[in-house]
């Protein structure tokens, strides 16, 4: 893509929104390092002093960082966040004083069924990893998480990365675009007799339902998947000032 130098958008802008397109849409990816301001001011026919801008642009909006004496890369990008975010998990059982773990029950390939294929906008069939996981405390469970992504097979399946990566982490590795924004909704629901054994509760006890799906720069959805959390041993706090 060319910087049209006769348009009205200044160029360091149009070049500024071509490497963000290029960065949500997983061309360079977290950690990886983006073309030397000298690459990138003969490659598009602009002034240093013009990357540079596009450059400062990317960097106040979070895409990148600078570090000195290396060049400049990707930065791992911040998504909607919640109490019930897997690495807010293992923070918020270290308070309690306990050792919190995650047990990988199965991690496999699968045809998408319709729901899930609907959710990942795929068609029916399509080969997508399903992951369930067991998060605990002290060693019980408190929360049970499933999981659905769109696969890159050029990335193996690692078990550790399984037992111990968020969703986000995990869609970054195996789907092929960059996850960079994510859709969360919660909501009260009963347990079946699958979820209750996970969580070593009573059939029909109550649970916290966080549903997540991430999606990539253009739109398309990259993971969606659920996670239960105990009734018994979560409650939602909302604190408000009035005025």
């Amino acid at each position: 893509m060319a910087i049209d130098k006769s348009s009205f958008v200044p160029p360091y802008y149009q070049l500024a929104q071509i490497l963000e397109r290029q960065i949500r849409l997983g061309e360079y990816r977290p950690g990886e390092a983006l073309p030397s301001e000298a690459e990138l001011s003969e490659k598009y026919g602009l002034s240093r002093m013009t990357v540079r801008r596009s450059l400062s642009q990317l960097a106040r909006a979070g895409l990148i960082r600078t570090e000195r004496g290396k060049g400049t890369f990707v930065s791992r990008p911040e998504l909607d966040r919640a109490v019930f975010v897997m690495e807010e998990f293992h923070k918020e059982v270290a308070a309690r004083g306990l050792t919190s773990s995650v047990r990988l029950l199965e991690a496999r390939l699968v045809p998408a069924p319709e729901r899930a294929a609907g959710k990942l906008q795929v068609p029916v069939g399509t080969k997508v990893l399903y992951i369930r996981r067991s998060l605990l405390a002290g060693g019980e469970p408190l929360a049970y998480d499933r999981k659905y992504l769109r696969y890159d097979r050029g990335r193996p399946i690692l078990e550790n990365e399984l037992q111990y990566q968020a969703l986000p982490d995990m869609v970054e590795k195996h789907a092929a675009a960059l996850p960079v924004s994510s859709k969360m909704i919660l909501q009260v629901t009963s347990l079946n007799d699958e979820e209750a054994r996970a969580l070593r509760v009573a059939p029909g006890s109550p649970a916290f339902l966080l549903e997540q799906v991430l999606l990539a720069g253009d739109g398309r959805p990259v993971g969606w998947g659920w996670c239960l959390y105990r009734g018994d041993r979560y409650q939602l706090t909302s604190v408000h000032t009035v005025i």
